[in-house]
């Protein structure tokens, strides 16, 4: 009884003792450590976008039956359920930071949950890829850890406008949801519309608990001259603006923010999301080796074509194991060194390069719009080029053929 109190005490004693931050015990403890690697997955396990985790879980199969990372090591997965909510968002950060057995996450969806969050890993010295969190304030305190493998809102607000100059719309009206995601791409989608010489007519934000949007879209209905609706939301209730769209006789064009490329848009909107347009990160129609491929095995394997969640997890996790590989460790710190020189690397979602934010740059949305009741991808988005009286855009040559808007 003596001895194991006294082996208690001394372990407190040395505890108390070790006067290293975590993020230098995780470094010094990845940087020895043999066997698996453990990866930490942060996401809403239920709900339109959990296919993420089947894009990270079929990349990570295919990683370690070719042998692992790198010496034999393969990779294991941690799941952690954040439920789209902060609260639970920030204890599973928390939890996730505390382990220094683990060397990255890959999550969360939501901006609101991934900015406190990116803070807690950034101090614990673990490296984040989010391949769902748009809000422009992730990247920008100045962290060396932390990585978006999607367009961030600056961005996606600048190529949906160019888009929106492209088919002529003039007269916009924009509706979004008043929380970090929505407020951030709305911004940027007046500000780039604005640039290049549209006409915000008129702007309304709405609670994600409202139920009343059917005043408003009568209103644009009945009272504005409109083009088209750029809708920024997430659902349920995205379904149910264009439920009261429909209700109102709002005939006009509706096109959506990413958060609308999600299988709820068809299974909610029903006959009411036919025609709808929505910006998302993988076609997989593509003509590309690497996205047939994967498309087919993913069918295989779960029965059903990807979308653009589990391509992006799918792209998240093989990047990872990538810049591993290259650094042939699972330090953080040496690994995000590796993803920050990082130059066109390839994945199903596009090419991949990241600035010294950890934004990646240069990354097309993808269009495509509902038609009989699926996602039908016209075409790749094409480039566009506004004129220098701001009054115009042109459509420039397609990389993979013509461009067609059909």
């Amino acid at each position: 009884m003596r001895n194991w109190a006294f082996g208690l005490l001394l372990a407190l004693t040395l505890a108390a003792c070790d006067t290293r931050s975590i993020a230098q015990r995780r470094a010094e403890h990845l940087d020895q450590a043999a066997g698996d690697i453990t990866v930490a997955v942060a996401w809403p396990l239920n709900g339109g976008k959990a296919t993420l985790v089947n894009g990270i879980t079929l990349a990570t199969d295919e990683i370690n039956s070719k042998g692992g990372v790198f010496s034999g090591r393969k990779v294991k997965l941690l799941l952690k359920d954040d439920e789209g909510a902060l609260s639970t968002g920030r204890l599973v950060a928390q939890e996730i930071a505390d382990n220094i057995d683990i060397s990255a996450v890959i999550g969360h969806l939501n901006s609101y949950i991934t900015e406190p969050a990116a803070k807690i890993y950034e101090r614990a010295g673990l490296l984040l890829i989010t391949p769902g969190a748009s809000g422009q304030k992730i990247t920008e305190h100045g962290g060396k850890l932390i990585f978006r493998n999607l367009p961030n809102n600056s961005e996606q607000g600048r190529q949906i406008a160019d888009w929106a100059a492209a088919q002529g719309y003039h007269n916009i009206a924009i509706y979004y949801i008043k929380n970090d995601d929505g407020v951030d791409l709305a911004n940027y989608f007046e500000q780039r519309a604005d640039d290049i010489g549209l006409s915000i007519v008129d702007r309304r934000s709405y609670d994600a608990k409202a139920r009343d949007h059917e005043s408003i879209m009568a209103d644009w209905a009945h009272y504005f001259k409109l083009d088209a609706v750029f809708l920024v939301g997430s659902f349920p209730d995205s379904a149910d603006i264009l439920r009261a769209a429909q209700s109102a006789g709002l005939k006009v064009p509706i096109f959506g923010g990413a958060g609308l490329d999600s299988p709820d848009l068809i299974r909610l909107g029903k006959s009411n999301a036919e025609g709808v347009v929505v910006f998302t990160l993988f076609n997989p129609n593509d003509n590309r080796e690497n996205v047939q491929s994967f498309t087919q095995r993913y069918a295989d394997k779960y029965g059903m074509v990807p979308d653009s969640a589990a391509a992006q997890g799918y792209d998240a996790m093989k990047l990872l194991a990538y810049a591993m590989r290259s650094a042939h460790s699972t330090d953080p710190a040496k690994v995000g060194t590796v993803l920050h020189s990082t130059k066109n690397w390839q994945g199903v979602t596009g090419a991949q390069t990241f600035d010294a934010k950890g934004d990646v740059v240069a990354k097309r949305l993808v269009m495509a719009v509902v038609k009989d009741g699926r996602f039908f991808y016209p075409a790749p988005m094409p480039a566009v080029e506004i004129s220098r009286d701001k009054r115009s855009a042109q459509l420039l040559p397609s990389p993979h053929g013509a461009n067609r808007t059909n």
